[in-house]
């Protein structure tokens, strides 16, 4: 049943039934999967009325004030939550509430709170426990390792983009002494094995396969928990810590097989477009975020029409979800367009020799951004709080402009924005 139907249901079932708490639960959260959290925090406001406090659903509420951008309101709500709640109730909150102590830049306390998953009962990890067997002291002080010099299997968790994120904690690990193994899905093998060879002979990255191979050291762990161990805010210094020749510092990811762009003179600038975040329609959640993180045919098409009119040279990065652009009625053509089934390494390679990327929130902003590449990221009006809230900067990744919708799903009005402003770039990238 659709959640429009089931929202519809559920109020009917709670004018007959006003104390079922389980009730006031499954409407807000049916509410918040529709992306519609203003209705949502009414439902909150009259669950005051018909609850006790212990049964009204804090964790709901948090995941509607996230989406409001009130992340103070939504740390308030997730840490009540807490407090009600058992051991299960407590271990089901403590990554969202991870999440927006991120958005709040509390990053200790956030990624300590979000080693809890692993406690739940249903995280499954590409490794059992036990972790960190080994895990030396003085990597809490950032003091080199002595002796010999020890061996650590590391392996990515959750998607592509986490995973590019959590990769700039790899070089100061590196340069501290370790030998390590990243085991990553078999799409970013070649990406990172071109883009993370400058670390030099300590770094293996191999595939994961069917099962993990047996450990040959005891030290092990995910990817994303190396900001718990190693200490906390984002390390902008592994941009700083080699330049490329210019005033642009250099990503953590960089490769002599990603070309820089042409010289720009007497030509047009090639911008590169990603307009849709990955879709799975049969998770709610996956495809909850995947509309609200994707541009609208008709936005898109405004979009496309603006930069076309610019004189851009349109270069399309788009995985999939072609036919929202062909169906919308876009008379003009991409002058390229990424293949079918391409490499993320090369998509890399492509990235490299763009003089701008514009993207929705998806794994190429990430990419982009470990790259140091220009890029502009197209947020909705309650994004990730790993983007913080009301800035254009992101202190994960120097390169990148944050452009959000100025109110809740005004994509019309961010496209605007978008077009302003690479108005000002243009003239910015044709002077001499």
């Amino acid at each position: 049943m659709a959640h429009a139907a089931v929202v519809e249901d559920l109020r009917a079932a709670l004018r007959l039934n006003p104390g079922n708490p389980r009730l006031w639960a499954k409407l807000m959260h049916h509410l918040w999967v529709l992306d519609r959290p203003h209705e949502a925090l009414d439902i909150w406001r009259q669950t005051e009325i018909h609850l006790p406090e212990p049964q009204r659903p804090y964790l709901v509420l948090g995941n509607v004030q996230r989406d409001l951008n009130a992340f103070e309101a939504a740390a308030e709500a997730y840490a009540r939550e807490t407090e009600l709640g058992d051991g299960a109730r407590q271990l089901a909150v403590a990554w969202n509430h991870s999440q927006i102590l991120i958005g709040l830049e509390r990053y200790s306390q956030a990624f300590a709170l979000a080693e809890r998953r692993f406690q739940l009962s249903h995280h499954q990890a590409w490794r059992p426990p036990p972790y960190w067997q080994g895990w030396p002291g003085a990597m809490q002080t950032g003091q080199p390792l002595c002796d010999t010099a020890p061996s650590l299997t590391l392996w990515s968790e959750q998607g592509i983009g986490d995973t590019l994120q959590y990769l700039r904690w790899l070089p100061p690990l590196i340069q501290l002494g370790w030998n390590v193994r990243l085991e990553v899905e078999p799409p970013l093998l070649l990406l990172l094995r071109q883009g993370l060879a400058w670390l030099g002979p300590k770094l293996t990255v191999a595939p994961k396969g069917i099962g993990p191979l047996p450990l040959a050291n005891p030290c092990q762990g995910s990817l994303l928990s190396l900001p718990w161990l190693l200490g906390g805010a984002p390390l902008t210094e592994v941009f700083d810590c080699h330049r490329s020749g210019s005033d642009q510092a250099t990503g953590y990811l960089r490769s002599p097989h990603w070309p820089p762009p042409a010289p720009t003179r007497q030509r047009q600038p090639r911008i590169g477009l990603v307009w849709a975040a990955g879709r799975k329609d049969d998770d709610a959640f996956i495809h909850r975020e995947y509309e609200r993180r994707s541009l609208p045919a008709a936005a898109l098409i405004d979009l496309l029409k603006g930069l076309e009119n610019s004189g851009a040279e349109l270069i399309c990065l788009q995985y999939g979800d072609i036919d929202r652009q062909r169906s919308a009625g876009w008379s003009g053509c991409f002058a390229d367009t990424l293949a079918d089934g391409v490499s993320l390494a090369d998509n890399a390679r492509w990235i490299s020799a763009l003089d701008l990327v514009i993207t929705v929130d998806t794994a190429t902003a990430h990419l982009v951004g470990a790259m140091a590449r220009p890029g502009w990221v197209l947020l909705p009006w309650g994004s990730d709080p790993r983007w913080l809230r009301q800035r254009d900067d992101s202190p994960w990744y120097p390169t990148l402009t944050l452009l959000r919708q100025p109110g809740h799903q005004d994509w019309h009005g961010l496209v605007q924005l978008v077009l302003e402003r690479f108005q000002l770039w243009l003239a910015a990238w044709s002077s001499p």
